[in-house]
């Protein structure tokens, strides 16, 4: 079984990537994709982690949801990586894609994403399909149908509250069990957008509420608890937000099974009895160091690698 959570290249994304990739905690069945949508120091100083503890990881070479591509001369490239064989490049399946680009030389693995049906089956019959090792589709019947190799599904769980809804509405819910459903459906592994979601915005959004967000495991399904700052009239006060909502986080987190309690849950829950405020951007950091090293866990306890 494999899982490729999906990354874009934000400072904090990436910062909780690298953090991750020091620590050794990945099996090599997770593997991480990056998609780039900035600039920034942060992305090759993470490729650099991975490929330097010996870990594979994906960067995506065309993406899609910012100006990113659209730049020429990148002041801080990943491809100076691209020959060690844990980078795996990967594409996105659009209609100006050259097929030539996905193949990699002998010893690299190479990673498709097709998320329209249309440009998935002209594709197939152009047979640039084979060419990838990893060919990422959304789970729908009609792509099952299509195809006839092993493939990886590819879904956003997050939710996000639209118009007056916030996440106060749903505090605790089903995130995902997509790994159960694999061999059924002729699924090698599986891929979504992590707590962040698939959505990308180039300036985020401000938001009345401050929300901690933590995954955990009940038996084979994840789900997703929120922490709710009680304050949600204004967008004043972030700081006092946020003691509110960790508060919260700290008084559950030591009823929750020790595989809960990761190292970065235990540093969220930190800040309640220290009193102090490391800002969102950390706070995001930890919840997404959490994740990964929560499913390793399971991974490592449940589709251990040979």
């Amino acid at each position: 079984m494999l899982y490729f959570p999906y990354f874009r290249g934000r400072q904090y994304d990436l910062l909780a990537l690298k953090n991750i990739a020091q620590q050794h905690v990945l099996p090599a069945n997770i593997i991480p994709i990056i998609e780039p949508v900035r600039d920034i120091r942060a992305l090759p100083q993470t490729v650099a982690a991975f490929v330097d503890h010996d870990q594979p990881v994906v960067v995506i070479a065309n993406p899609t949801v910012s100006d990113y591509a659209l730049t020429q001369q990148k002041l801080h490239d990943w491809r100076p990586y691209q020959d060690n064989p844990n980078l795996i490049v990967g594409h996105v399946l659009t209609p100006t894609l050259i097929p030539d680009s996905l193949t990699a030389p002998a010893g690299h693995r190479t990673l498709l994403i097709a998320r329209q049906y249309d440009e998935l089956k002209a594709a197939q019959h152009a047979g640039w399909l084979a060419a990838s090792d990893y060919l990422l589709v959304p789970p729908e019947a009609r792509i099952r149908q299509l195809l006839d190799r092993p493939t990886v599904s590819l879904f956003d769980h997050a939710w996000f509250p639209e118009h007056d809804r916030s996440y106060a509405d749903i505090v605790d819910g089903f995130f995902s069990d997509d790994w159960t459903l694999a061999d059924f459906n002729n699924y090698v592994g599986f891929s979504d957008y992590t707590i962040g979601g698939g959505h990308y915005s180039e300036h985020g959004y401000p938001a009345k509420a401050v929300t901690l967000h933590l995954t955990y495991f009940r038996g084979k399904q994840l789900r997703i608890h929120r922490f709710v700052s009680t304050d949600r009239d204004d967008f004043r006060h972030p700081k006092e937000k946020f003691f509110q909502a960790v508060a919260k986080l700290a008084a559950w987190l030591p009823q929750q099974p020790a595989v809960t309690q990761t190292p970065a849950a235990q540093q969220l829950a930190a800040y309640h009895e220290q009193q102090h405020f490391p800002g969102l951007g950390v706070v995001k950091r930890l919840s997404l160091e959490h994740h990964l090293q929560l499913m390793a866990q399971y991974f490592k306890e449940n589709f251990p690698v040979d």
